[in-house]
């Protein structure tokens, strides 16, 4: 079951006028649940962490607006334009905001704008000139992310904090061995994720899915049975998930869950990586075993290209996105890989590659793994830079 959001502390630590805060308490009693996307596959309400994020990230653009924009703002039905234009230049050019958090602060800004009837003042993110000195979001993971990167062994660690605590124990290993999204692993229910197809087994995954999209992952071996009868064992009486009976709501638990993970290490700064890995782990463990071949991300070799492309589609499938462009988050792209690699080629290793392939560019392009055009332009600059030197050390003609 869904959970609607408690956005109450929000409004009364926030620095805004009494006037603002009623003014917000209406709108998002009637709106902050309800999806505004029109790709989502379901209309149920968003997920707690994203009514959350909406909450906060309107309240701090308006106190952004009205304390660094010196913007005399009384009521959220006065914001203008030009109040737009300042939050957006001020996220990029004062905070320094990455372009992946803008994107989000920008769609739930418009949503925002629309629940108070001036839809048109938000555009669209890539509309803001001051975006365009940005870097690109690419959509495509250029490193492994998983745990078995950092030299982490998952098994080994995921019992070790089992010990300490077996409910975030148990949903680290729910994330390992289906994929999950930690968010999917707090709010699975294991009494109902079981089920059978004409004769195949499934989880269903539907409880804090991105966009609402519910999926079925399939059941393959022993192993993940046993830990959804193990998950059982461990479930709340209430709700029916891994989350313990004591934790009366979902903002606690994910404090706790946090808290652990990170007392073992488990963050950006100290080992590298995040509960989040596990997915990528899993992900470019299912590429494997579909190609039987290393993720891009892994450097492994391209296969024919219709195993990438149901490959692609499965993973797409199993991470719980609807466009086969998605897979590439988790596995990569060998073009983007081969572009990535090429940066890194020295003259003298074209030169090398030339002399051992025989001056064949088709050979010395496989060998140095980049796109023979690629190849071609490395070599005309060479090849010009070598005639630049050249009459740079030529005599000077005698006077006559």
């Amino acid at each position: 079951m869904a959970i609607i959001y408690d956005y109450e502390n929000d409004l009364r630590v926030a620095q805004l006028s009494s006037k603002i805060k009623d003014e917000l308490r209406i709108i998002y009693r009637k709106h902050l649940a309800r999806a505004q996307s029109k790709t989502r596959a379901t209309t149920a309400i968003l997920s707690f962490k994203t009514q959350r994020l909406r909450s906060l990230a309107i309240i701090s653009g308006l106190l952004d607006i009205i304390k660094h924009g010196k913007f005399e703002i009384t009521s959220i039905y006065n914001l203008r334009e030009k109040h737009i234009e300042f939050l957006v230049n001020y996220w990029i050019k004062v905070k320094q905001l990455s372009p992946g958090t803008i994107a989000n602060r920008v769609t739930y800004f418009q949503g925002f704008t629309s629940w108070i009837g001036k839809g048109n003042l938000m555009q669209e993110v890539d509309k803001y000139a001051s975006m365009e000195n940005l870097p690109k979001r690419s959509g495509v993971a250029t490193v492994d992310k998983s745990w078995a990167e950092k030299g982490i062994d998952p098994s080994e660690l995921i019992s070790k904090i089992a010990k300490h605590d077996p409910h975030v124990g148990i949903q680290l290993a729910l994330q390992i061995a289906f994929g999950l999204r930690a968010e999917e692993s707090r709010l699975l229910r294991p009494h109902d994720a079981v089920i059978k197809i004409k004769g195949d087994t499934y989880m269903m995954v539907s409880d804090g899915t991105k966009g609402g999209r519910p999926r079925r992952v399939e059941i393959e071996h022993d192993s993940q049975l046993s830990l959804i009868e193990l998950a059982k064992k461990l479930v709340n009486t209430r709700s029916k998930t891994t989350i313990p009976d004591r934790y009366e709501t979902l903002a606690q638990w994910v404090n706790h869950y946090y808290y652990v993970i990170g007392k073992y290490g488990l963050t950006k700064k100290m080992l590298g990586v995040t509960s989040h890995g596990l997915r990528h782990e899993y992900l470019n463990n299912l590429y494997q075993e579909l190609t039987g071949k290393e993720s891009a991300v892994r450097g492994g070799d391209l296969p024919e290209n219709d195993i990438l492309l149901i490959a692609r589609q499965i993973i797409a499938e199993h991470a719980g996105h609807s466009k086969i462009s998605k897979a590439n988050a988790y596995v990569g792209s060998h073009a983007v890989q081969r572009i990535q690699a090429s940066k890194d080629l020295s003259d003298q290793d074209i030169l090398q590659a030339m002399t051992d392939c025989q001056q064949n560019k088709m050979k010395a392009a496989l060998q140095l793994k980049c796109a023979r055009s690629y190849l071609y332009s490395r070599l005309k600059k060479i090849e010009e830079s070598n005639q630049l030197q050249h009459a740079d050390n030529e005599p000077a003609p005698l006077l006559a």
